[in-house]
């Protein structure tokens, strides 16, 4: 279970891009961070954005804390002081997002957050 600790090298893919694995020894206030700027900064929207994160393990305790700092993130215009993320760049995309989200809800995820 402590692959950083190990060296071993573990390769995937999973169908899509920019995966984020989460593993247990990894320092959890440094990870969280970083899953919360990689999936939400720019909304999300830039070509290297975090669009999946796998927790292994016992970092699975994690998840409530990175819900809890996505409820934080304040939504507005993205020029507007305090903003920590500005809306989709048009309805298109807008209607993108939500049809995704309803996608793998069918599919069975768990919508644990809902920002629609």
């Amino acid at each position: 279970p402590h692959q950083a600790m190990s060296g071993n090298l573990d390769v995937c893919n999973m169908g899509a891009k920019n995966h984020g694995v989460i593993i247990p020894d990894a320092n959890k206030e440094h990870t969280l961070n970083q899953l919360v700027g990689a999936a939400f900064g720019a909304a999300g929207q830039r070509c290297m954005a975090l669009s999946t994160a796998v927790f292994v393990g016992d970092s699975q305790q994690w998840i409530p804390e990175l819900i809890e700092r996505a409820k934080k993130l304040k939504v507005d215009a993205g020029h507007k002081p305090g903003a920590d993320l500005g809306p989709v760049i048009s309805p298109q995309a807008k209607q993108r997002v939500e049809e995704l989200v309803e996608s793998g809800v069918k599919e069975g995820a768990a919508l644990m957050l809902d920002g629609r």
